[in-house]
């Protein structure tokens, strides 16, 4: 293969964004102090105690931050809103059965079809990360049914867990209608991961070498196109796509603000190389940094299989 890269990649400037986060954080102490002179005039809301806890959840403050949303329930049970935040703060402080008590009280508490939808989705994304798929993939599904537009990351959680239980074609169906319905090409993306992943490389190999050709970004593009040659045992021209994949990405990877997706990138570019260690740090990385379960789905696989190529 003789792909190279066209176009020397930027690195975001840290003395650009440094000022704007600093000032950022003054406003958030700035509005909690504002919140809080509120309350305690007398104007105890539901809304404001969950507005004071969005802003404690900023500076990760989350303690406070479930205290205020804990004071904004009993002000007012139904507050919808204050019931997926819960399940989201309780979720990263590990109280998975709590966080899912949560997330069905918010479905419960709901006023329309969006915050209803919306809150089933959250539920199938923590019985997903509790390792319940199958009751997952009922709420999912549920979603779809009150909205059945959906929206992108619906879709991609809808494949990934149909993928979890080895629902391949359906995974494929899923993916290929989303993109139909909402034009995403981060939904298109993932269907050709899918038909790889199903052995269909036939179908997916022209539209992956079409983005190489075209694409000024390649890197996810020559981690598609080796994944198909070594499925095809072409290990050589694998092994040049993997390469000139880290070449890319060894430049586009800010050292001190990674991309989490460039993260999984490598990662899985390293464990198709047979560089399991490096895969693994990078898979941790990613995690946590928070990367959603559809980032990370195709390494975590490479990395339980045996190497495909060894890079010495």
């Amino acid at each position: 293969m003789r792909t190279t890269l066209t176009s020397i990649l930027l690195v975001f400037s840290s003395s650009l964004v440094a000022l704007p986060l600093l000032h950022a954080h003054h406003d958030t102490e700035k509005m909690i102090a504002l919140f809080s002179e509120r309350i305690q005039s007398g104007e105890a809301s539901a809304e404001l105690y969950f507005q004071r806890a969005i802003e404690y959840r900023v500076l990760r403050k989350y303690a406070k931050a479930e205290a205020d949303l804990q004071q904004a329930l009993k002000v007012d049970p139904n507050y919808t809103a204050a019931h997926r935040e819960l399940a989201h703060l309780l979720a990263k402080k590990g109280k998975n059965s709590l966080a899912i008590q949560s997330a069905r009280q918010a479905i419960h508490a709901s006023r329309d079809i969006i915050e209803r939808s919306g809150a089933m989705i959250l539920l199938a994304r923590l019985l997903a990360a509790s390792g319940q798929p199958e009751l997952a993939l009922q709420h999912c599904r549920d979603a779809f049914l009150l909205r059945p537009s959906g929206k992108v990351e619906w879709y991609l959680l809808h494949a990934e867990l149909l993928n979890s239980l080895e629902m391949d074609r359906k995974r494929q169906e899923v993916l290929a209608a989303g993109y139909a319905a909402t034009h995403s090409i981060v939904l298109r993306n993932a269907w050709i991961d899918a038909l790889l992943d199903a052995g269909e490389h036939g179908t997916a190999m022209p539209i992956i070498e079409k983005e190489l050709k075209e694409s000024r970004l390649k890197s996810s593009w020559l981690l598609r196109f080796a994944r198909a040659k070594i499925a095809t045992s072409q290990d050589v021209e694998a092994r040049a796509a993997l390469r000139l994949c880290l070449e890319e990405l060894t430049v586009r990877i800010h050292p001190e603000r990674p991309d989490i997706s460039l993260i999984a990138q490598r990662g899985l570019a390293r464990a198709l190389l047979g560089r399991s260690e490096g895969a693994r740090q990078d898979l941790e990385q990613a995690l946590a940094a928070g990367a959603d379960q559809w980032m990370t789905a195709t390494l975590k696989r490479t990395l339980t299989n045996a190497p495909a190529i060894d890079l010495p």
